[in-house]
């Protein structure tokens, strides 16, 4: 008889919550391109600085999860992540939108870690890595389909990382 599986999910929202802004960053950085007094190129620059925040996390903290505490640093993560794309998504200065995005790519990017981590160490990592990915994509799909009727602000995809970081909090 087959032991039955389960699925970590708390850490499948964790890695959903962190993998997130990768998959919304085309929408992000058009938006950012759009709304706010950006070219292309400068808006691309602020997705890039996103993303290099996030995978700075990655490699600082990735060997320092068992040492320091999945739960403290998911939860450093995600209050990161809100913060920093809540006040990106809140103003329209461009600073202050640039800083917001590098804070919650560190956020973001320390949930991803955390998650990363402790799938690894779980007992059937492909399962749980399998419905992370699931998880994001729908979830990206769903932001895809719905940002687009609520407006052309750039803080709306921002937005969306940001309360779904706070959506993932009480689970960690």
């Amino acid at each position: 008889m087959f032991a039955p599986r389960t699925t970590p999910w708390p850490l499948v929202a964790l890695f959903t919550a962190g993998y997130l802004p990768p998959y919304l960053l085309p929408t992000t950085v058009g938006r950012l391109d759009t709304s706010l007094p950006l070219s292309t190129t400068q808006a691309g620059a602020v997705g890039s600085a996103l993303l290099l925040s996030s995978a700075t996390a990655g490699f600082l903290l990735a060997s320092r999860v068992q040492r320091v505490g999945a739960r403290t640093l998911a939860r450093l993560g995600l209050a990161l992540a809100v913060l920093g794309y809540g006040a990106a998504a809140l103003t329209t200065a461009v600073p202050a939108v640039v800083v917001g995005a590098v804070v919650g790519g560190f956020g973001s990017g320390t949930a991803m870690t955390v998650a990363a981590t402790r799938i690894a160490a779980e007992r059937d990592p492909h399962r749980a890595s399998t419905v992370g990915l699931l998880s994001v994509s729908a979830l990206a799909g769903a932001v895809y389909l719905t940002v687009p009727h609520l407006g052309r602000a750039h803080g709306l995809p921002l937005a969306a990382i940001a309360l779904t970081a706070l959506a993932v909090w009480p689970l960690t």
